[in-house]
């Protein structure tokens, strides 16, 4: 929605409505989220997709859609692209971030040979999503490595396992560097703190990848498998931790930048006179502001760290951010035994 319009601002007089600064901090967070006002530190889609034990199937539809949108470059380059396609058939455990570097894959293949079409949820696109026109990254940077070691020995086990640990270790270094820097060197950002979240959920897939190559290698699993949950559960719950600390320093930091501004107020006459505000939140961090909300009189006092406490704990995007650590901690024991079969061959054209 646009703007909430003076009709909608005289239906909330005329309900009654007791709690005024409630609704307005309710009204104005609904503006700002459809307004794309909201700072985005969520974990990408993409990641989110290929976190479950529904992966394979995440792949094979995104396959299935990609190849619809390659109708003319099938009938074109026919036998270039089935060749490149089979290439990847009978990969081992093509579940988690391998069916993410899979899905890259066919991205890859078929972008090669026509126009990309632009989608905004383009699996490869992740890393720019997540960085954007960052300069200097070693989170980014070893992500993008793991993905290019993971697409290059996808038939090569134990060649993954070997690059997953020495990456894993990488990437986990790097976090904890970028997470002090953030609490402890005035360094905190909507952009970093994104950057945390998404190494942080990619580095717990990778933990995870890295016990499910070492489950499928050995024959005492039961054995293993809870040593590698406990394992992986401990790292979970330390950046469930550390995610809070993030949070209540990152609540402090947007309340140095966001404010709620009264532009100009106005009476109206509905029996009574009335007097009503013309709101608009600004984020000076990005330079942008919501369009403004019309609301009856209300105290004013305080109203912008409000607005923020009521951002953080009622924002959907940040509710995501917790449930997501949340539902894979849950998860993890199916996910390291999960091994779900793929073949790229039954979603080609024939």
């Amino acid at each position: 929605m646009a703007r909430l319009t003076l009709d909608l601002a005289m239906d909330i007089i005329m309900d009654g409505i007791s709690s005024e600064r409630q609704d307005l901090l309710r009204h104005m967070l609904g503006l700002a989220e459809s307004s794309d006002l909201i700072p985005d530190v969520s974990i990408d889609g993409s990641l989110v997709k290929y976190s479950g034990l529904d992966s394979t199937s995440e792949l094979e539809n995104s396959i299935t859609e990609m190849l619809k949108d390659a109708h003319s470059l099938l009938k074109e380059n026919r036998d270039f692209v089935l060749s490149a396609l089979s290439a990847l058939s009978n990969v081992p455990s093509p579940v988690g971030l391998c069916a993410m570097v899979l899905s890259i894959a066919v991205e890859l293949i078929i972008s090669t040979e026509v126009e990309k079409k632009e989608n905004k949820d383009s699996t490869s696109d992740m890393m720019r999503r997540v960085f954007s026109e960052e300069k200097a990254s070693g989170v980014r940077d070893t992500m993008e490595e793991y993905m290019k070691r993971l697409r290059m020995y996808l038939h090569e086990p134990t060649l993954v396992l070997e690059e997953t640990q020495r990456l894993e270790k990488q990437l986990s270094e790097q976090l904890t560097r970028l997470k002090n820097s953030m609490l402890h060197d005035n360094q905190m950002s909507s952009r970093s703190l994104k950057h945390w979240t998404n190494g942080a959920a990619f580095h717990l897939q990778m933990l995870i990848h890295k016990a499910r190559l070492k489950m499928q290698s050995t024959t005492e699993q039961e054995a293993q498998l809870q040593g590698h949950q406990d394992h992986i559960i401990t790292a979970l719950e330390c950046y469930q931790r550390e995610l809070e600390e993030l949070l209540k320093k990152y609540k402090t930091y947007k309340k140095s930048n966001i404010s709620v501004t009264n532009l100009h107020s106005r009476f109206i006459t509905l029996g009574d006179p009335t007097l009503l505000h013309f709101f608009v939140v600004k984020d000076e961090e990005f330079d942008r502001r919501s369009p403004a909300l019309f609301f009856p009189n209300v105290s004013r006092t305080g109203l912008s760290d409000d607005y923020v406490n009521y951002m953080f704990d009622n924002g959907a995007q940040l509710k995501e951010l917790k449930q997501y650590f949340s539902d894979l901690k849950g998860k993890i024991k199916d996910l390291i035994l999960q091994n779900d079969e793929f073949e790229i061959q039954k979603l080609l054209p024939v």
